[in-house]
């Protein structure tokens, strides 16, 4: 302190000294006071360090957790599609909606549709419209598989068979080679499409007849005024098989022809 500073401090003290009183009380809490603050900011506190350190180690914990969460979650979903070593794996179906809206313009084309598989339950059949399941209990159909609906599935040209039991469709790609290869399977039932990599064992084989009207078996049961297909399903004393007054699809019929007697029994699929 210099000399200026020194007679300033002097003088002060002089006056406070001279118009202000302490009592020995107050005196002396004064300096308490001035002697806690001093040392409060040395003093070490263990109740405060102990919050501190525990919320540093929580949030070292959660941050660990948050971190760890995205890595397993990829990795499942890893195992979930998998490596292309492990077994395939069917991942979840699509259901496919019965649109018929479109089928009401539609022409046959070149060639009739073809039965694929009948009981006295179902008619399953292939044709322009793709592939078609018809009720005949409650003459509705119940299924459908069109080409535009299966091309998102990587199928441009659809080959289509039944299972023996009339459950399961199989579907594949139809070449030139004739490597029928099935990609997909499509549940009557469910009306629902996946994938499948085994080649089904067992498919239905509807009967292969002479072209109608050229057919000296069948063309005593056949009304040769109609488009008549050349496949055919028997169950017991009848056959089952598909006709068409002419080339609009909207008059595709299924017929159920007895043997003894003759007698049809007839379902118009699209109307």
């Amino acid at each position: 302190m210099n000399n200026f500073d020194k007679k300033i401090s002097d003088k002060v003290k002089s006056y406070l000294d001279e118009n202000v009183e302490f009592s020995t009380e107050e005196s002396e809490r004064i300096h308490l006071r001035i002697h806690q603050g001093y040392h409060k900011s040395r003093k070490f506190n263990p109740l405060y360090w102990t919050v501190l350190a525990s919320a540093a180690i929580i949030f070292f914990i959660l941050s660990l957790s948050f971190l760890k969460g995205p890595i397993v979650g990829i990795d499942n979903e890893l195992a979930r599609q998998g490596s292309g070593n492990e077994n395939f794996i069917v991942p979840e179906g699509e259901k496919l909606a019965v649109d018929m809206s479109d089928i009401e313009q539609m022409n046959i084309g070149s060639e009739m549709p073809r039965l694929l598989y009948a009981d006295n339950k179902i008619a399953v059949m292939q044709g322009a419209f793709g592939v078609v399941v018809y009720n005949m209990q409650d003459s509705i159909v119940t299924n459908r598989i069109s080409y535009e609906q299966i091309k998102s599935h990587g199928i441009t040209k659809m080959l289509a068979s039944v299972s023996q039991d009339g459950t399961t469709i199989f579907i594949g790609n139809d070449d030139m080679f004739n490597e029928f290869i099935y990609t997909h399977q499509y549940n009557i039932s469910t009306r629902v499409i996946k994938k499948t990599t085994q080649q089904p064992s067992s498919l239905y084989s509807p009967i292969n007849i002479e072209t109608p009207g050229y057919n000296k078996q069948y063309d005593k049961y056949f009304d040769l005024q109609y488009l008549t297909g050349d496949k055919i399903v028997e169950l017991g004393n009848s056959f089952i098989y598909l006709r068409s007054l002419d080339w609009n699809m909207k008059n595709l019929q299924i017929v159920i022809c007895q043997y003894e007697y003759g007698e049809n029994k007839v379902f118009d699929v699209l109307k």
